[in-house]
């Protein structure tokens, strides 16, 4: 059936295990265990439920009966009835589960994923990774991880957005997806899945069917389905911006299908016809969506020649009213997974889509955003949490004024399979964004700031930006306000050195971003002479509807403009339009005031989100003595070769990690110290200094590596004095290590609290346990 999303299971094989010892002929539980067991062999998992249930109520269950009432749980359509699985899984992997089913871990770290918990679900792929040996199930869960690790990025900045549920006239047990919404939100259609009455065209148990719904003063009316004489599976696929006009898919074979077209004709719909072999082919196209002209069609479809899975095309309409050519829309749109489910704003310039390409969504299918650009599309951005969640999220709709959005979701909370919801957009989807740099440029040697000025060029007009504030000579901290899509040049003359250039590309964000960044300068002297110059970037790109920088606002009109009120910046691109120079100073006064560079944490091994460059300029080496000629306002400038920062401070870091990674014995990592405590005390006893000393050997002698030390307190007494003094056991031990030459950005610490094992001593709870760990993976 067309684009269903039923939850996917691996069979494993059966694992044997002796249920003698389980359960007699005299133990309530056995006459149920018994019928549990040949359903569950047979993978009827709906009805083995309730019978593991009365087996785990007699208290009789073992780590065999959990595991196989996990995975029943598992195998049930509902989210909601799903994630009942982890509990069941848990509590047979701390029963000791043996042998262990082969894709145990697979199995938990997916329905931890659906549920959430996104730490959790790593470590159980990461455990499953280390266990299974063939490489094509290796690389399918390090694809796993990666979408992971995205989710716990992209959910750290949850997105405040309002999203409902549609009424329960709309939403119903079963599933309801990929709703099309006309420009006025006048009327909605959608695809429903139903029942097969046996009546119908297919033999399958659920059908597809498109109903309509009415907008009536805000609430949607009961959803009225539409008559269409076909044979075959059908949905939703788009409709036009009036509402005149509704694309739907028709199955044309097995897995495949073709878009038609159907009008409005009165109260009731025309007959599907067919929209021509350029969109058609014998492949499946799926999805489609028209500008509000009619004379350009979006659309999916797997025809080879695309990047992989689905692909989204663009045909216009010709002349005689047939459309030309599909053309794919590239890379920046397309992967080698699935891009479904095209929308294109009635602007025409906004597209949006759904993808399960995991290098960009967080779970399953996702809702992307990309923006037309002079070139072309621009790259796509995920739309974030909770507009996307670990489960499927689909088919985004936006009506014409851009403030209200509508999708499907099979996600937790749903009242079936999909379910319609509505979203509030954020503001800032609805303004022109920009972005600003505060930076300060230093002394590398003394700290102090440097005299400077600076000329920002934008690279396609070869033109100066005007609204550039040259460095304080106090403090060296300079302002740059710069509208999106652009990319510039920012040539630097700083007092004592020659002048450089540090290439800026601005992205074509919906945010309103701020770039903190401190450039160090350091004189390279050989023997009292001067042979070079070294310049260290490092950028902290900070997105202010999901971060913030937390500061002391230092006056009550600052405390105004916020750093998440999208007013202040609206502002600023209207007072720049206006050529209004004395608002421009007095706003960039009270913004300069907001998110200072000392609230940023400029530290690599703290800050996952900073870039950082070092170049080093040596005068007598050819390559680097070809001064680049800039021309600003008729006057020529003579910088150093440009340094692309985002580019080497990747290229860097990369060569960092082959380094490191070459340069220490594996076996290292195994080496353990635990160091006991008294009863409520946090003093670290002398006798552990030996064992502390042979790490820090091992630190001194290897740079890629670092130290985690983890504190822990036993179960006596609150969770607020445990945690206290955890905290305080893991900071002896930290100040040890730090005092004898080991930095900061190569130590991990942190207090647990209470141990979590309640078979644990009380000794083994007062304990720190300090480690070696990988720098560059730990750290990062």
């Amino acid at each position: 059936m067309r684009r269903r999303f039923a939850f996917s299971f691996i069979c494993v094989v059966a694992v044997i295990f002796s249920a003698n010892e389980l359960i007699g002929q005299n133990n309530p539980g056995a006459k149920a265990l018994q019928n549990a067991n040949k359903l569950f062999s047979v993978r009827n998992f709906k009805e083995a439920i309730p019978e593991f249930e009365t087996v785990v109520q007699s208290g009789s269950a073992n780590a065999e009966v959990h595991y196989k009432l996990g995975k029943s749980y598992a195998s049930l359509d509902h989210i909601n009835e799903r994630i009942k699985g982890i509990a069941h899984y848990e509590k047979a992997e701390q029963m000791g589960i043996s042998p262990l089913p082969p894709n145990f871990y697979l199995d938990l770290g997916d329905l931890y994923f659906q549920d959430e918990q996104i730490k959790n679900s790593i470590a159980a792929y990461e455990k499953y990774h280390n266990n299974v040996r063939d490489a094509r199930q290796k690389t399918e869960v390090k694809l796993k991880i990666l979408q992971a690790q995205n989710a716990l990025e992209i959910m750290r900045s949850e997105r405040n957005v309002s999203i409902k549920q549609l009424e329960p006239n709309v939403n119903t047990e079963y599933t309801e997806y990929n709703p099309v919404v006309s420009a006025d939100e006048s009327i909605m259609a959608f695809t429903g899945l139903r029942p097969n009455t046996g009546r119908t065209r297919t033999g399958e148990k659920m059908i597809e069917e498109i109903f309509i719904s009415q907008n009536q003063l805000g609430a949607w009316s009961v959803p009225q389905k539409v008559d269409i004489k076909v044979e075959t599976n059908l949905g939703t696929a788009g409709l036009s911006a009036d509402g005149q006009e509704m694309i739907i898919y028709l199955q044309t074979g097995p897995g495949n299908g073709d878009l038609f077209i159907m009008r409005k004709e009165g109260t009731g719909w025309s007959r599907p016809v067919t929209m021509g072999e350029n969109i058609n082919t014998r492949f499946n196209e799926t999805t489609a969506s028209l500008t509000p002209d009619g004379k350009t069609l979006y659309f999916a479809s797997d025809r080879p020649g695309g990047y992989g899975g689905l692909d989204i095309y663009k045909a216009e309409k010709q002349a005689d009213g047939s459309w030309g050519k599909a053309v794919n829309l590239g890379p920046n749109i397309n992967s080698k997974y699935n891009e479904d489910a095209p929308f294109i704003h009635p602007n025409q310039q906004i597209l949006f889509f759904t993808s399960n390409n995991p290098e960009k969504s967080i779970g399953g299918n996702d809702i992307l955003k990309a923006d037309l650009q002079p070139n072309g599309w621009g790259p796509s951005v995920n739309m974030g949490y909770p507009i996307n969640t670990t489960s499927n999220d689909n088919y985004f709709t936006l009506i014409a004024d851009g403030s209200r959005g509508y999708f499907s979701s099979d996600r937790k909370g749903s009242m079936g399979g999909q379910d319609i919801y509505k979203l509030e957009m954020p503001e800032d989807y609805e303004t022109i964004p920009l972005t600003m740099i505060k930076g300060r440029i230093l002394d590398a040697e003394t700290h102090k700031p440097l005299k400077t000025k600076i000329y920002m060029i934008d690279n396609k007009t070869k033109e100066k930006i005007d609204y550039v504030y040259n460095p304080n000579p106090e403090t060296g901290d300079y302002l740059v306000i710069l509208p999106p899509n652009k990319n510039y040049d920012m040539i630097i003359e700083s007092d004592g050195f020659l002048p450089y250039t540090l290439n800026i590309d601005v992205p074509n964000q919906t945010f309103f971003y701020q770039l903190y960044q401190k450039i160090f300068l350091k004189t390279i002297r050989q023997f009292d002479v001067v042979v070079g110059q070294e310049v260290e970037v490092k950028n902290a790109f900070y997105n202010t509807q999901k971060e913030q920088v937390k500061e002391n606002r230092k006056d009550f009109e600052a405390q105004l403009i916020r750093s998440d009120s999208i007013d202040a910046y609206e502002l600023m691109s209207s007072l720049i339009e206006a050529g209004d120079q004395q608002g421009i100073d007095y706003l960039v006064e009270l913004l300069a005031r907001l998110d200072p560079l000392d609230a940023v944490e400029f530290d690599e091994g703290k800050n996952d989100k900073l870039q950082a460059a070092k170049r080093i300029y040596y005068f007598d080496e050819s390559d680097e003595s070809k001064f680049e000629q800039k021309v600003v306002d008729g006057q020529t400038i003579f910088s150093l070769p440009t340094m692309f920062v985002t580019k080497e401070a990747r290229e860097q870091k990369i060569k960092a990690k082959e380094i490191i990674a070459a340069e220490y014995d594996k076996k290292l990592l195994n080496k353990t110290v635990k160091i006991y405590f008294d009863a409520g005390k946090s003093e670290l006893d002398k006798k552990y200094l030996s064992e502390l000393n042979v790490l820090l050997e091992a630190l001194r002698n290897n740079q890629g590596l670092g130290i985690e030390i983890s504190g822990f307190a036993s179960q006596e007494g609150d969770a607020d004095f445990n945690k206290k003094l955890s905290n305080e056991r893991a900071i002896a031990v930290l100040n040890y290590i730090n005092t004898r030459g080991v930095v900061r950005r190569r130590i991990i610490a942190k207090g647990y609290g209470a141990t979590k094992d309640e078979s644990a001593s009380k000794e083994e709870g007062r304990r720190v346990e300090a480690k070696i760990v990988e720098l560059n993976l730990s750290l990062r």
